[in-house]
């Protein structure tokens, strides 16, 4: 026995250092372009051994899918796994699904591999190659009631968008799946081919978690699906270093009507550091009363700690009267009306470049933008009147310390009645008038701070900042804002300022 575990242990770390091998190659050889039209992004192994290793249920026999399986690698990672444990199934059954017809002969290499490895540890195993559009696939067996299901699937899938009226997202909708990119439409639709008590292990961008665009598919996944384990690596880069992907990525174990009782969620630096973990409750990871389903991932105990300290903030934007909205100038969409320079007859147009130590430098002719907007009836409708408004950014850099960046526009500092936000920029509003200045003052304060920022990112992971996301924040009450603001000064304070006057107005120690 100690000869067969020796030799299976062997020919595992043979089988992963080839498929590492190929990945490395492929990658390297394949056009940029080409990826991307296929959202193609190749597992690294060690990755690819961490996601194996989430699975729990020891069965008999083993019915493993792997949608957009690539080279096998994740395929090959399960089949690893398996063969270490002292209780092995006496049989695996595995069908992968891969589009791309230049992947087919690696996946049969691994395969085989596979079969090889089954072979010394005496289970049996056959595999089941699809070369079809996982999609494709799914929505066919899905329509005829086929009956086939799963009780293990591991995913990478393609991360791209889907047009609102494109054949996927119309096949998409005869199973019922609203969704707005091929990730979450390739977890939607192996979860519903996924036999109760399943277990699904994926890798996917974060951004699911929060957001409008992805609500009809955290209503429908949390439905039937409980999350057990969820894994985050502090680095962008990690999962993906060969292809340059700078999505933050979530790795996830989930189980088709488990109990949810508690979750454990682990953290690291990079694939080679051990990281830390903890459990926390369900409903802290998806609050009972949240309409929106948001998945907040507490990291740490400093994390808990923040989520008890903010949701003790109990007002909201409804009852502070105030709105926010997204900036209604597309550039595209009014290019005659742009000015490079200000001029008669033009407003100042505002985009994320003249944010400046939380005020705006404005005109900037340097930043190769319009600064300026054309006053005619046709972009009326796209301006707001002059007022004191915070702005925030709706897109951040990965290079910057903070996902929320205000801004304030004072309009004693142009001289204009009326002003444009570019697309790019969030603006908070009263009803689409300007809002009082020490509420404003107080209102950025509180967005600028440490406190504000570390519960956000607790269910935001990406740079995006989405007016749906602003509105869930808890915010002070309007008599707390305004002290905040009447200690806010003649300019923005710096971070330790903002925080020493967020935390005493609102008692935190």
């Amino acid at each position: 026995m100690l000869v067969q575990e020796k030799k299976s242990e062997l020919f595992s770390e043979l089988m992963l250092i080839d498929l590492d091998t190929q990945r490395l190659n492929f990658s390297k050889s394949t056009d940029k372009q080409i990826k991307l039209q296929l959202g193609q992004f190749f597992t690294d192994p060690r990755i690819a051994l961490f996601m194996s290793k989430m699975f729990e249920a020891h069965v008999p026999h083993v019915n493993l899918l792997d949608p957009g399986a690539g080279m096998g690698n994740l395929t090959a990672a399960v089949i690893t796994q398996i063969c270490k444990r002292q209780n092995k199934p006496s049989n695996i059954e595995a069908t992968v699904v891969e589009l791309d017809k230049n992947l087919i002969q690696h996946l049969e290499r691994t395969l085989e591999f596979c079969n090889r490895l089954c072979v010394i540890n005496n289970i049996k195993f056959h595999y089941n190659i699809v070369q079809d559009d996982f999609i494709d696939y799914g929505v066919s067996h899905l329509k005829s009631n086929s009956g086939l299901v799963f009780n293990m699937i591991i995913t990478n899938p393609p991360y791209k968008k889907i047009n609102s009226n494109s054949k996927t997202r119309l096949k998409l909708r005869e199973v019922g799946i609203e969704t707005t990119n091929l990730y979450t439409a390739f977890v939607a639709i192996a979860k519903r081919m996924l036999e109760q008590g399943g277990e699904l292990v994926a890798i996917t961008p974060r951004s699911f978690c929060n957001g409008t665009y992805f609500r009809s598919f955290r209503e429908d996944f949390l439905s039937d699906m409980r999350f057990k384990k969820i894994h985050l690596f502090k680095s962008r880069t990690d999962s993906f270093k060969d292809d340059e992907v700078l999505q933050e990525n979530i790795i996830y174990h989930a189980i088709k009507d488990g109990i949810n009782n508690e979750v454990q969620i682990s953290y690291s630096e990079s694939i080679e550091d051990t990281g830390a973990s903890h459990t926390i409750e369900y409903s802290k990871l998806v609050h009972p009363n949240d309409a929106d389903r948001f998945i907040r991932i507490l990291r740490d105990k400093a994390d808990i700690q923040i989520k008890q300290t903010v949701e003790k903030i109990t007002s909201s934007l409804n009852e502070l009267s105030i709105n926010v909205s997204t900036g209604r100038v597309v550039d595209f969409r009014t290019a005659s009306n742009l000015r490079n320079t200000p001029s008669e007859n033009t407003v100042p147009l505002i985009y994320p470049a003249h944010f400046n130590n939380g005020f705006l430098r404005w005109p900037l002719p340097t930043i190769n933008k319009p600064n300026a907007i054309a006053l005619n009836e046709s972009t009326l409708k796209l301006l707001v009147p002059k007022g004191y408004y915070v702005l925030v950014r709706r897109f951040s850099s990965n290079e910057e310390k903070k996902r929320i960046i205000p801004a304030i526009y004072d309009p004693t500092k142009f001289d204009a009645d009326f002003v444009g936000f570019e697309n790019h920029i969030n603006y908070y509003h009263c009803n689409g008038q300007g809002i009082p200045l020490d509420l404003a003052k107080g209102l950025a304060l509180y967005l600028n701070s440490t406190i504000v920022d570390r519960y956000f990112r607790q269910f935001n992971g990406h740079t995006q900042v989405n007016v749906g996301d602003l509105r869930s924040l808890p915010y002070p009450t309007k008599a707390e804002l305004i002290n905040m603001g009447l200690l806010f000064g003649d300019s923005f304070p710096n971070q330790q300022e903002t925080d020493q006057i967020v935390n005493t107005v609102l008692g935190i120690s």
